[in-house]
C-alpha cells in the first residue's frame, strides 16, 4: 500500500449468512493509511447483525495493520459465531485465530509447528477414512 491511500477506501469485503434465516452479514475492510506518528491505521465494518459494528486498528505497518484488522473482526463477532456461516457449516466465519507473536518469534515458530503437526494429523486421518470406505 502506497501512501496515496485515501482513508475509507475499502478494500475488501466478505459476506456471511445468519443460520438459519440466510440474511446476510457482510464485513469491510478498508485501506490501511498512514499516519504522522509513522503508524498505520485500518478500519473495518461489520453491517447486518443489528446496528452496524465499526472499529480502528492501528500497527506499525501497513501489513500488521491489516492483520489487526482481520482480529478485530474475528473479535467482534464471537459472541455471534454460532448463528454465522461463510462456508455453509455453522460458527465457521473463514477468520482463523491469528497465531501471537508478541511473546517472541520461538514461541510463534512453536504454535506454528503444532499447527502445522495438527494440519498434518488430520490429512492423515482423513485420508485414512476415505482409504477405508472405498475397500
Amino acid at each position: 500500500m502506497t501512501a496515496t491511500a485515501q482513508a475509507g477506501t475499502m478494500i475488501a469485503t466478505r459476506r456471511l449468512m445468519l443460520v438459519p434465516s440466510g440474511r446476510p452479514v457482510v464485513l469491510e475492510i478498508d485501506a490501511p493509511v498512514p499516519r504522522r506518528s509513522g503508524e498505520w491505521t485500518c478500519a473495518y465494518r461489520i453491517r447486518g447483525i443489528g446496528r452496524t459494528r465499526a472499529g480502528r486498528v492501528s500497527g506499525g505497518d501497513g501489513i500488521q495493520a491489516l492483520q489487526l484488522a482481520f482480529a478485530g473482526l474475528r473479535q467482534a463477532l464471537e459472541p455471534f459465531a454460532a448463528t454465522l456461516t461463510w462456508t455453509g457449516e455453522s460458527g465457521e466465519l473463514g477468520l482463523p485465530e491469528p497465531i501471537p507473536d508478541y511473546f517472541g518469534g520461538e514461541f510463534r515458530r512453536r504454535l506454528e509447528r503444532l499447527v502445522r503437526q495438527e494440519t498434518e494429523r488430520e490429512a492423515r486421518r482423513l485420508a485414512d477414512t476415505a482409504r477405508g470406505a472405498g475397500a
